[in-house]
Parts: C-alpha cells; structure tokens; sequence
C-alpha cells in the first residue's frame, strides 16, 4: 500500500468518513460497508469506522460479521457505548436463536435541505447517556422549551442536548409566534449529536418569510476557490473607507430603495415591521 503523507492521509478519511455516512443515509448499505473498510484499510484503530461498519452489516443482515466489527471497536475502545450496546444485542440475539431486527431504513428525504425551512445545526451539551448512544441517522427527536433554553428531547422525553444559543434564541420567538419544526438525526456519536431543523408549520403572523436565513450563498462560497471571495470583498471594504469625500456624498445620494445593506434575517425583517407598525 502506497504511503501518504499524514495530512494526506487525514483529509482522505474524513473525505471517506462524510461519504460514508452519505451512503448510510440513502441505505446504501453495501456501499457504506465497502468505504469503512477502505478507512480502516488506512486507518486499523478507527473506532467510529468499526461502528459503521457494524451497522452496515447488521442492516444487510450479516450480523456475525457485524458483531465482529463492534468486537474490534470494543476492542479499542472498551468504553465505546455504541459498541458495546450493539454487541450486546447482537450476542443476545445469538444466544437466544432469535431473528435479528429487520433493517431500518433511513427515508432521504428527511435530509433535504429547504431554502428557508430547515436549518442544520449540532447540538451543544450532549447528555452522555443511553439515550444519547442509541441515536442513529433519522431518529426523529422533539424540541422543548426550558425557560430560555430550547432542548432537544427523544420520544421518552429524555434529554440530549441544547439548540447552539444564536438559533436557540430565534427558535424561541419562532415558538412563541406559533411556528412548529420537527427534528431529525443526521449523524451521532456519543460525543456529537447533529440534526436537521424543519419547519411544519408556519405561523400566520410570519406571513411568508421563512424560519431560516437561506444558506444557498454559503454553499456556492464552499465550491469556489477557498478564501478567495472573503479576501476580495474584504480588500473592497478597505478600499471603500478609503474613499474621498466627494465619493461617499455620491455613496449617500443613492436612493434608500435601491441601497443594498446587510441581509436581514427573518426575524429581524419582521421585528422591523411590528416596529414601523406601533409608530403609525
């Protein structure tokens, strides 16, 4: 096997590791096992690629192969929860001659993201609890609001984590005008939790702006050549202060319409709009 260099090597992982759990989310499983084994092909000690494996396995219903990848997680990692959980099951299972579960299928769809309607974030402190390692991409989970704190609950109503704290306090005001999201896994571990926001249901009072800022700028930006239009937009800025002042009373003398200022959120559009509303 040909050696690469370590930063090489590092980023062909995680490059493997996001497609791997692409694969898993659309249940190609076959796919998803023959990634992981390629990762640890380079990397032998990667717990979570064992784990992955594991699942992949078990979903194509070759579950003495899978309690042999979480046995080498195990292995690894003797307090790896998602490991040990799922040979535990499995050993069971065995034990008692019982069929395994039938495959869960992920539905794709969940994870499409909607201009303006779902939003993607990680949680914030994850609760290292059984609940928490039994996660797997498309549990459905459910938002609850603590006072001035927006927490991310399963079905039993057990914790796992927080909304990260800018989008929690516009999920409050969101709540509070009648808006309704449902929340779904995209990817856990026991450490990380990361879910996908979707809005249900739309509020009257929000007429027709959207939950979220639409986030199609960022995605062109992570295709173009990296840092090149942060560095050049902000050369412009520099260049604009440097303006005489015959220049920035032609700046001023643009019509307030046609100025283009910082993007609002929705939030802040509709705050805008109440604000100008209780004036008249």
């Amino acid at each position: 096997m040909a050696t690469f260099p370590t930063e090489d090597r590092l980023r062909q992982k995680r490059s493997k590791s996001e497609q791997a759990i692409s694969l898993a989310m659309k249940n190609r499983w076959d796919e998803a096992a023959q990634i992981n084994r390629e990762i640890l092909d380079l990397f032998p000690n990667e717990v979570d690629a064992y784990n992955r494996l594991g699942k992949a396995l078990t979903e194509l219903g070759k579950y003495a192969d899978a309690r042999d990848a979480y046995a080498q997680a195990v292995k690894l990692d003797p307090l790896n929860g998602i490991a040990t959980k799922n040979l535990q099951r499995l050993g069971k299972l065995a034990a008692e001659g019982s069929a395994a579960p039938a495959p869960s299928p992920v539905d794709p769809r969940l994870f499409i993201e909607e201009s303006g309607k779902t939003t993607l974030t990680q949680l914030t402190d994850v609760r290292r609890t059984e609940a928490a390692t039994k996660l797997s991409a498309g549990d459905q989970l459910q938002l609850a609001r603590h006072g001035n704190q927006v927490v991310v609950a399963d079905g039993a109503g057990i914790e796992i984590g927080r909304i990260e704290p800018k989008l929690e306090q516009d999920l409050i005001r969101l709540l509070d005008l009648g808006n309704q999201y449902s929340v779904f896994v995209t990817a856990a571990n026991e450490q990380v939790v990361h879910v996908i926001i979707r809005e249900t249901h739309r509020a009257a009072a929000m007429g027709s702006r959207p939950s979220f800022r639409p986030t199609a700028a960022q995605e062109v930006r992570a295709y173009t050549r990296e840092g090149a239009p942060r560095y050049e937009l902000e050369e412009e800025d520099e260049e604009e202060e440097d303006l005489g002042d015959d220049e920035e009373e032609e700046v001023e003398a643009v019509p307030a319409d046609l100025e283009v200022g910082v993007e609002e959120t929705p939030l802040e559009a509709l705050a805008a709009e109440e604000d100008s509303e209780e004036s008249t």
